[in-house]
């Protein structure tokens, strides 16, 4: 599909002014030119923690629908 930049002017003339601000977001987001998807160390280092005291005490997490709950109750 072969878009002109006047014909992309003309549609974005009619949209709500929340979806220009959509389209401007989208806009950026394709003009960067490198994203750094790189995970750092110290990151790496504190999941490697939480595994390893997991396997020593796998019975100290609690269930997903647990956790769910205790996050809704913070912020009832």
């Amino acid at each position: 599909m072969n878009v002109t930049v006047e014909q992309l002017t003309e549609k974005l003339k009619t949209l709500p002014e929340n979806f220009l601000e959509r389209v401007w977001g989208y806009i950026d987001g394709l003009s960067e030119e490198e994203i750094d998807l790189e995970i750092p160390e110290w990151q790496k280092s504190i999941v490697a923690e939480r595994v390893a005291e997991y396997r020593q005490n796998p019975d100290s997490a609690i269930g997903i629908e647990d956790f769910f709950k205790e996050i809704e109750k913070e912020f009832e």
